[in-house]
């Protein structure tokens, strides 16, 4: 069970297709099936990154990681609250979960890269 949960949390991609395939059969439809997809692989992309990062530069950052959600959070209620007036946080709480999505799926696969080169080259 240990390698399995071990598996999913170091390879998100995996956890991504495979709940988007299983949603898609659930749901019928593509659209819906990728937002689910998205919604319960984000947090396997954060610890993948974390645990990425410690390997590759020995560096702890997942304080860092809480205080950068947290500002992200400031400043789309800061720019709601400045264009609408009205701050929604179920609305901005689903815009930050989708920025995280797309931002830690570039970092995993820029950490990804910068790991196997590093490895051929340097190790």
């Amino acid at each position: 069970m240990a390698h399995i949960v071990s598996v999913l949390i170091v390879a998100p991609f995996l956890v991504t297709g495979l709940i988007y395939f299983i949603a898609r059969k659930l749901y019928r439809h593509n659209r819906k099936a990728f937002h689910t997809a998205v919604n319960i692989s984000t947090p396997f992309y954060m610890i993948a990154v974390v645990i990425l990062l410690s390997q590759l530069f020995h560096v702890e950052v997942t304080g860092y990681l809480f205080i950068l959600l947290l500002v992200m959070m400031m400043v789309i209620i800061f720019f709601q609250w400045k264009y609408n007036t009205e701050i929604l946080f179920r609305k901005a709480f689903k815009l930050l979960w989708r920025i995280c999505f797309l931002l830690f799926v570039f970092l995993y696969f820029v950490l990804i890269v910068y790991g196997i080169v590093y490895r051929i080259f340097f190790y």
